[in-house]
């Protein structure tokens, strides 16, 4: 990179204050269909694209790159950054769709019936105030493993993306009349973005619910600062933004930007949303490879550029804003109108509505307002109804053709608003849990000194199904001798629990993993509160990893009954978690199965996700424990 100054003075193409215009690349455009394919394949996919979730990064570095050149431009043309006008322009672009897609959602859920979306009015304030990442981390929101997400959690992205627009014009300027060069303004921004990521990399506890780093401006701000340091290199270098023809690249290129696309995709296969690998460098090598990958798209012909300029990509690039802000409140919205063995129904349901959506917003909003702006945009809509009116009046043939645009326009907005008010506070399922969490508070405030456990000279016999479980008769084992650890599933049975077997002392939280077991039984070994009969209600949240029973074994010993509670959820790792849950109590003595999973099925009492059970099923979960208790 050269040292040429950062604020060329001299006005570009002969014509003072003016900033030359940009030459369009389509390809990434086409790289922005890749980036929203992604996210939507996530959501509706999540076992076959388990790292989807990095098209939000690349929509990160895409952002920080055009965002940064455009500013750049105009400073090196001798042009101050035009605040006023840069804001209008991102306002332009970014509220006029976000407002059409919060009506329009908010009024599809009143098909939801008694089972609205809770604390609308909540997200509603996030996405207007562009606060929506921090106010779901206030709300302790789990991105990962949230039983109910809110109906509008995609907008987290697009806060951070806004907060970025706010502020970095103003950084910028200053970094540039600090440094005064190219290649330390370039050094300073790539330095913030590696710290940007090593703070996320250091705040990272495996094991703990990693969402406030994930939805944090700063800890996840990494991609629009290494694209914010791609669009300062490619400006120092002119021939990568020259509006000439590119020069087809040689092989050894075409390799090149040929394997970074398939690492690029290789990730969004492999790498799980809450890996270690994820946090600690995973999204940012990523970032760092999107950036890589964009320079190579502005500086030769490529078949990968070939590639990505294909017209289907390009127009999914052109409308993947319309389509990331549609597919999340329809793909929420469809698990409550479908049954779960609807499940083929409702995907395809929501993928056509989000293109339906996406498209309508493109042609009806988003390039209406952004040729026009607002003020002419909005006339012209005052015109069009006004028109429409008198024709539905003017007795002419075919006037009746215009009551449904005319009822839309009334409706839509009057189901929003009847949604917004009586959007509850929270939903039952979360009642159900914030009451369980009090219960198990109170009762943390007791002490809980376990006594030593004593040499079984009867062990228990083997698995416990939920027919067999019912005949067992038994009073050896009682809620005072039992050590609990679960999910959310035991979060939500804990009244029952309590009732069906006084004493048991339950550690249940949401999105508790089975992998966080030996560690959390140690602790409560070493404070004396680990008592003779230990249970395992974990799984929903991720698969075993491999040898975490063996080490649960180590930290009981030989003296403590080991009971695991079978996963019952419609997760791709919950048949791989059973299994293993049933070599094992094959294979050890004082290890036995509960088989929730097996009396699950014939219940029909379970929250909108099948994997809470609700007022009865939870009286058969702590039945079916307190069934097996009593048969040691």
């Amino acid at each position: 990179m050269n040292s040429s100054p950062a604020i060329v003075a001299r006005p570009v193409s002969g014509v003072v204050g003016s900033s030359p215009a940009p030459a369009r690349n389509p390809a990434l455009d086409g790289l922005r269909g890749l980036a929203v394919l992604a996210v939507i394949a996530y959501h509706l996919w999540p076992q076959v694209l388990p790292g989807g979730f990095l098209g939000v990064d690349l929509f990160f570095v895409l952002s920080g790159y055009l965002i940064t050149c455009g500013l750049l431009r105009r400073l090196d043309a001798g042009l101050s950054v035009g605040l006023r006008g840069f804001w209008i322009r991102r306002a332009r672009r970014l509220v006029p769709a976000m407002l059409l897609m919060l009506v329009g959602t908010t009024a599809l859920a009143i098909l939801a019936g008694g089972e609205l979306p809770t604390g609308l009015r909540a997200q509603w304030l996030g996405a207007l105030s562009y606060t929506s990442n921090w106010l779901q981390i206030a709300s302790g929101n789990s991105y990962f493993a949230s039983a109910e997400p809110p109906y509008f959690q995609h907008l987290w992205s697009l806060a951070i993306e806004e907060q970025f627009y706010l502020l970095w014009p103003v950084v910028l300027v200053l970094l540039v009349v600090v440094l005064r060069t190219k290649t330390k303004l370039f050094a300073a921004v790539a330095i913030l973005g590696v710290a940007a990521a090593a703070s996320m990399a250091w705040a990272f506890v495996p094991g703990q619910d990693a969402s406030p780093l994930y939805f944090g401006t700063w800890t996840h701000g990494f991609g629009l600062l290494f694209g914010s340091a791609a669009a300062i290199y490619a400006s120092s270098r002119s021939s990568l933004l020259a509006p000439c023809p590119l020069a087809r690249a040689g092989r050894t290129e075409q390799w090149a930007v040929g394997l970074l696309l398939v690492a690029m995709l290789v990730a969004m296969f492999l790498l799980p949303d809450t890996s270690a690998a994820a946090y600690r460098g995973g999204m940012a090598l990523f970032c760092v490879a999107a950036a890589a990958m964009i320079l190579s798209l502005e500086r030769r012909h490529t078949l990968v550029r070939a590639v990505l300029n294909q017209q289907h990509l390009r127009w999914m690039g052109n409308r993947s804003y319309g389509l990331y802000l549609w597919h999340w409140p329809l793909l929420v919205l469809a698990g409550v109108l479908f049954p779960p063995r609807a499940a083929t129904a409702a995907t395809l349901c929501v993928l056509a509505a989000t293109f339906l959506a996406a498209a309508a917003s493109w042609h009806l909003v988003e390039q209406p307002i952004m040729r026009d702006g607002f003020r002419t945009s909005l006339r012209a809509l005052q015109r069009n109804v006004e028109e429409r009116r008198e024709v539905l009046f003017s007795g002419m043939p075919g006037r009746y053709g215009q009551i449904m645009p005319l009822a839309a326009l009334l409706l839509i907005p009057m189901c929003a608003a009847t949604v917004l008010v009586t959007s509850p506070g929270q939903s039952s399922l979360q009642r159900q849990l914030t009451e369980a969490q009090e219960m198990l508070g109170e009762q943390a405030e007791t002490p809980d000194i376990a006594p030593a456990p004593e040499a079984q000279s009867a062990p228990f016999t083997g698995k416990v199904d939920g027919k067999a479980a019912a005949s067992e008769k038994g009073t050896h084992a009682t809620g005072r001798d039992v050590t609990a650890l679960g999910d959310s599933v035991m979060l939500a049975s804990t009244r029952e629990l309590l009732k069906e077997l006084p004493g048991i002392s339950i550690h249940a939280s949401v999105g508790a993993q089975i992998r966080e077991a030996p560690e959390k039984l140690e602790r409560l070994r070493d404070a004396n509160r680990l008592r003779r009969v230990v249970v395992l209600g974990l799984g929903t949240n991720g698969d075993l990893p491999a040898g975490t029973l063996e080490k649960v074994r180590d930290v009981i010993g030989p003296d403590r009954e080991l009971l695991l509670v079978t996963v019952h959820a419609p997760r791709d790792w919950a048949d791989s978690v059973n299994e293993k849950y049933r070599s094992a109590a094959a294979k050890y003595a004082n290890v036995h199965l509960v088989d929730w999973a097996g009396l699950a099925p014939e219940l029909d009492d379970f929250a909108r996700d099948r994997i809470h059970p609700g007022p009865r099923g939870t009286r058969e979960y702590a039945r079916l424990m307190s069934s097996a208790l009593a048969s040691s």
